[in-house]
């Protein structure tokens, strides 16, 4: 078995030339989930895993596909945070309040998504009535992976399942 260290070092350059979807959205969500969560897993990923094992849409790209919508949702629980991370990406300054920051970063996320091309479940090409029948069933199982607990607002059953709605065919790249 090999080690990390003994792993062969990816030419990120070629691989985002090759598979510039995937490589892009992938790389996005990642930095994006570490800076808002340096613990658990939170929301997004509980929500990201049905999709996946439903439609087979890889961790990373469903991620991204519900990376604002969550965070949209989510920075009630958490504003300072969330204006900290505006601050950071550039989108606020000290002078900004935290509730606008936080709102920005939303946009943001949301801005970045779209030039990355990042699709909705929609343009991806998953069926409207498939999405809608099993999403009770997505809602269920994102709260049983224990993720949307360690989120900064509690959501409901109702909540993850108004969230896969407007994920669905957000407009953002539809």
């Amino acid at each position: 078995m090999r080690s990390y260290a003994e792993a062969p070092l990816i030419d990120v350059s070629r691989a985002a030339t090759r598979y510039p979807l995937t490589f892009r959205s992938t790389m996005s969500s990642a930095s994006c989930s570490d800076t808002f969560s340096n613990s658990s897993v939170t929301l997004v990923h509980g929500m990201s895993r049905p999709i996946g094992a439903h439609f087979h849409v890889a961790h990373g790209l469903s991620n991204a596909m519900l990376f604002p919508a969550v965070t949209a949702f989510s920075v009630s629980g958490a504003v300072q945070r969330y204006a900290e991370c505006a601050r950071a990406y550039g989108v606020a300054d000290p002078t900004t309040s935290d509730e606008i920051a936080a709102g920005r970063i939303v946009d943001a996320l949301a801005e970045l998504c779209d030039d990355l091309e990042v699709p909705t479940p929609k343009s991806y090409g998953i069926d409207h009535d498939t999405w809608t029948r099993l999403t009770p069933l997505m809602a269920q199982q994102a709260i049983a992976s224990g993720s949307p607990a360690n989120n900064p607002v509690l959501p409901s059953h109702d909540d993850i399942e108004r969230i896969y709605a407007d994920v669905y065919g957000s407009g953002r790249s539809s």
